[in-house]
């Protein structure tokens, strides 16, 4: 069976429960560890009782050292510092076989099975972000991070934790860049690792312009690849009366890519909405960014942690600066 964690709260619980009903229908072979980043999206999660879920509180988790440091990191970077720790809490809790740390935007097209396959005997399995700027990101995603409970398993798997909590934060710094730049060592300090070569697997906005596409697989120098899973980062969700908008914040979309992730995904985003979270709505839009508008994106993202950009942005304009979601319930 396939353990895989993710952690989200009541802010993200829709991208969380679409990550969730995507990869029951592709598969029945899995089990989802969620850790609950505040108690009402505990007890929603609590109350819809899925079968291949359990569910825990971020407040019966957190050890001393992530209390220590929490006070020091904003939302996302203490998000970040805990991923690596509840694959270890996970793992060792319930003694599992093996722990896979998924985003919790992940979009699952096909049984992530073949993956498993390709990761085979090896103790760790990382993703590429597979894009052509990765200089500050890194080479790897933290989106699908698997750790064998074996000894180079294990070993990988607390160093990340440990380093994690000694420093994460939303900026780049002498080589470092929040959970993700550790992931880089991971080749030099671990031998027993599988580097997924399956595209399909973390198809994203940074990389999904670089491919051509049938209706199940893309297509990259020559080498075709099923689709596994789409990370729907930077998919921002609003409303506009009884429709459903799904604003592509950070990506140019054409008519393939919107046709085969995000049509499908705003429908399963309707079903969520409507079916777990007490909405009442009939369809949706997909909206386009100008490439003008991206670039502007950017750059204000470059300039998300100077106060100055912060103030104008959140206070006189009322811009929500950081991006977050709103409160889903």
């Amino acid at each position: 069976m396939m353990q895989f964690c993710t952690l989200f709260d009541s802010y993200y619980i829709h991208k969380g429960l679409a990550t969730y009903i995507s990869l029951e229908r592709v598969t029945e072979d899995f089990h989802l560890y969620v850790m609950a980043f505040d108690m009402d999206c505990y007890e929603k999660l609590q109350s819809l009782s899925f079968k291949h879920m359990t569910v825990e509180l971020v407040d019966d988790f957190e050890t001393p050292d992530l209390l220590e440091v929490k006070p020091t990191r904003n939302k996302a970077e203490y998000c970040w510092t805990c991923s690596s720790a509840i694959c270890w809490h996970f793992l060792n809790k319930y003694n599992l076989p093996s722990i896979t740390y998924i985003d919790s935007d992940l979009f699952f097209l096909s049984d992530p099975k073949i993956i498993f396959d390709e990761i085979g005997e090896k103790s760790i399995a990382v993703t590429e972000h597979n894009n052509i700027d990765s200089s500050m990101s890194g080479r790897f995603c933290v989106q699908f991070n698997y750790f064998k409970n074996d000894k180079g398993g294990r070993t990988a798997l607390k160093w990340w934790r440990d380093s994690c909590v000694e420093w994460c934060f939303d900026r780049y710094e002498d080589g470092k860049f929040g959970d993700q730049r550790y992931v880089d060592q991971f080749p030099t300090r671990y031998k027993n690792l599988c580097i997924v070569e399956n595209r399909g697997a973390g198809i994203g906005p940074w990389n999904m312009n670089r491919y051509q596409y049938t209706d199940h697989s893309l297509i990259f120098n020559g080498r075709e690849d099923d689709f596994v899973f789409f990370h729907m980062h930077g998919i921002k969700c609003e409303f506009n009366g009884d429709r459903l908008v799904l604003r592509c914040v950070d990506c140019i979309l054409n008519d393939d890519t919107e046709r085969l992730f995000f049509e499908p995904y705003a429908t399963l985003l309707l079903e969520v909405y409507n079916k777990y979270l007490g909405k009442d709505l009939k369809s949706y839009d997909i909206v386009r960014k100008s490439k003008r508008a991206i670039w502007f994106s950017r750059i204000k993202y470059r300039f998300r942690t100077n106060y100055i950009a912060k103030w104008i942005y959140k206070d006189l304009l009322g811009v929500k600066y950081n991006g977050n979601e709103q409160k889903q319930i």
